[in-house]
């Protein structure tokens, strides 16, 4: 393997994880745009946010406090739209994630692919235990990411041909 070829696998995972993150953030921010959350989930996250920044661990205790129940609350009356919207976002942002990671990477891409997946995997299964979500979403969720890493590393990987006889 060439010295780029070493760059690109090093790069890959990388370039993966930016266009997963960015991706499921703005999928999310679609969803929110079409299904805006009540005002009172958007006022405590944002108080939430604004905690974590500030990096004061006591506003950022209250602020969690005051959230997990007012979002387990909802999660349990929300229409169905929005929560379909997360899971779209999160196997949304697992593709495209999985997709930049594989068309970086020089070899390996099925890795690479399901690398990002198993992230994605990851984040699903930490979002849904800080919050009691429906038990669909989560297995939507993981089940979709599975499908579409192992889909892009099979559509992204070389294919071999078969030697053709003499």
């Amino acid at each position: 393997m060439s010295i780029l070829g070493v760059v690109r696998c090093v790069l890959a995972p990388f370039v993966g994880l930016v266009v997963f993150v960015v991706s499921v953030m703005a999928l999310e921010a679609v969803g929110h745009a079409v299904y805006p959350p009540p005002p009172d989930i958007v006022a405590l996250s944002t108080a939430h946010g604004d905690a974590m920044i500030s990096g004061d661990p006591e506003r950022y205790e209250e602020a969690s406090l005051a959230l997990n129940p007012a979002m387990e609350a909802w999660l349990t009356t929300a229409p169905i739209g929005p929560l379909l919207a997360v899971v779209i976002a999160w196997v949304g942002g697992g593709l495209l994630g999985s997709l930049a990671a594989a068309a970086v990477a020089s070899a390996g891409r099925m890795w690479f692919s399901l690398l990002i997946g198993a992230v994605d995997v990851l984040g699903i299964i930490m979002v849904t235990d800080q919050f009691a979500h429906p038990m669909w979403m989560p297995i939507l969720g993981i089940g979709g990411v599975i499908v579409v890493s192992v889909a892009v590393g099979r559509f992204m990987s070389p294919r071999r041909s078969d030697p053709v006889p003499d």
